[in-house]
């Protein structure tokens, strides 16, 4: 049963490879879901995002999200801070509603019920992504369709992987915004895609799982 479904997640990826959407909007379309809107958002679960959940935050909850960005960003690297922790800020918040508080760093480290695996992840952030920006939150940055590395590419490890994706206005410079890496709520990854590409993952302290 493992082995079925390591491979089918890795078909799954894998076809995903040679799909250019254009833009997130294509792509978020591509999954079968609704757009995003600040009144209700898809989240994505199951392992490639087969099915989702309709969520909708009250006031409160997007004050949680809405401080983290007051006052307003002075420069790219600082909205990049910002939108790590509004990405494990909207975790926090969705994953009480939707059962994915239990989500473990990863995909095959800890499997089942409330696990997300690249797929959903990346969806996901771009969902919260494109909620940032309807909310006036990105002055230096738009947001990319998610983008794809492979063992084959240069992208290291056994597996295809999947990041969302923003890109920096002044500089040209695309940055993979990757919560794959961490457990549910944990601020994501921000680092320049060519990094990411070239197999990039985040530093464990010994003793750390």
């Amino acid at each position: 049963m493992r082995f079925f479904l390591l491979a089918s997640l890795t078909f799954i990826l894998s076809a995903c490879v040679s799909q250019d959407f254009k833009t997130y909007e294509r792509y978020i379309a591509s999954k079968n879901i609704p757009a995003p809107t600040l009144d209700q958002f898809p989240h994505c679960h199951g392992y490639g995002c087969p099915s989702h959940y309709l969520v909708e935050l009250h006031a409160k909850e997007w004050k949680q999200i809405d401080r983290l960005f007051r006052p307003a960003s002075k420069n790219p690297q600082q909205e990049r801070a910002r939108i790590a922790k509004a990405i494990g800020a909207f975790e926090t918040i969705v994953g009480k509603m939707t059962g994915t508080e239990v989500d473990y760093r990863g995909t095959f480290l800890k499997m089942g019920r409330g696990q997300l695996d690249c797929v959903d992840e990346s969806t996901n952030t771009t969902i919260y992504l494109d909620l940032l920006r309807q909310r006036g939150h990105l002055k230096f940055h738009e947001i990319q369709q998610p983008q794809i590395r492979t063992p084959f590419t240069g992208g290291g490890g056994r597996w295809v992987h999947q990041s969302a994706v923003i890109h920096e206005r002044e500089s040209g410079v695309d940055y993979a915004v990757d919560s794959w890496f961490e457990h549910n709520g944990k601020p994501a990854h921000i680092v320049k895609l060519s990094d990411w590409r070239s197999g990039w993952r985040p530093e464990r302290q010994e003793g750390e799982e």
